[in-house]
């Protein structure tokens, strides 16, 4: 994925250098410089880029359709009109682009994903992790502009899928319940058990099952529904911490996809990555 774009400082302008920047070499055989005439016409800066902390962006379907299909971190304007910009990543090739990163769960070898997904009720709508397509991240505060999600999943193969496409009126703050929720397109147990469904973590429990999502499968937070068909970080099977290594996914839910499912892993699978992104 390429970076975002941005202003690039010129290094040492203009400078006759010797030994390194600002270090002007003498010249006493220079021809003496003059000054230009008042008259000459000034050549104006450059307007910052598109996408810029000086030039935000309406949002990320305003870059992909300015800047290009090039997935990186932008900033866009905050679609209330009165707050501040702030940045997000944009994924500009997946499902037409134009998304912003809500949430990124990766497949990490060394046992990381499931303690990153451990979060707290208060920190539901904070900005968590590096907005990268390898990092596990997390940007809650997406959750209060959006309209329309995507959930896609990778497989152990790299190959990847959209899972559901869904649209709602807003989150309710407290309970992170979206209001009326409905599927665009893709798997309904998705929908209904990762998006239409409640919201829990190890220190709250707004699912609709009995007992605690979140504390029955690793204290790990995300929407549940009775409990799920994938999840951020841990395994329906026994163990269900699963070495804490990444995302699960129920495999008839890849299969419905046209993924693959994990060699002897049950009947929950790891995945490389679920990630879900945002339009508004």
């Amino acid at each position: 994925m390429l970076a975002a774009p941005g202003l690039r400082a010129a290094l040492c302008a203009g400078a006759l250098l010797v030994g390194g920047c600002g270090q002007v070499a003498s010249a006493p055989d220079a021809a003496p410089t003059h000054d230009a005439p008042a008259d000459a016409a000034e050549v104006p800066d450059a307007p910052p880029a598109l996408g810029s902390q000086a030039r935000p962006a309406k949002d990320c379907a305003e870059l992909r359709d300015m800047v290009g299909p090039n997935s990186g971190v932008y900033w866009v304007r905050n679609p209330d009109g009165v707050n501040p910009a702030f940045d997000v990543y944009c994924e500009q090739v997946l499902n037409g682009g134009g998304w912003a990163m809500v949430l990124n769960s990766v497949r990490t070898p060394e046992g990381h994903t499931t303690e990153f997904w451990q979060l707290e009720y208060a920190v539901r709508f904070n900005r968590i992790g590096t907005a990268a397509p390898d990092q596990n991240y997390y940007n809650g505060f997406l959750y209060q502009v959006g309209t329309t999600y995507m959930d896609v999943f990778v497989d152990l193969d790299a190959k990847a899928a959209v899972a559901a496409v869904m649209t709602t009126t807003g989150i309710d703050r407290t309970t992170m319940k979206f209001g009326n929720p409905m599927l665009m397109l893709g798997d309904a147990g998705v929908f209904n058990n990762q998006f239409a469904a409640g919201w829990a973590a190890k220190d709250y429990d707004g699912d609709p099952s009995d007992g605690n999502c979140a504390s029955s499968f690793a204290n790990v937070a995300q929407h549940y529904g009775g409990c799920w068909v994938y999840n951020l970080g841990a395994d329906a099977d026994q163990p269900v911490l699963d070495g804490g290594v990444g995302p699960h996914v129920h495999n008839p839910v890849l299969a419905s996809l046209g993924l693959a499912a994990q060699p002897g892993g049950g009947a929950y699978s790891q995945v490389k990555r679920i990630a879900r992104f945002t339009r508004w």
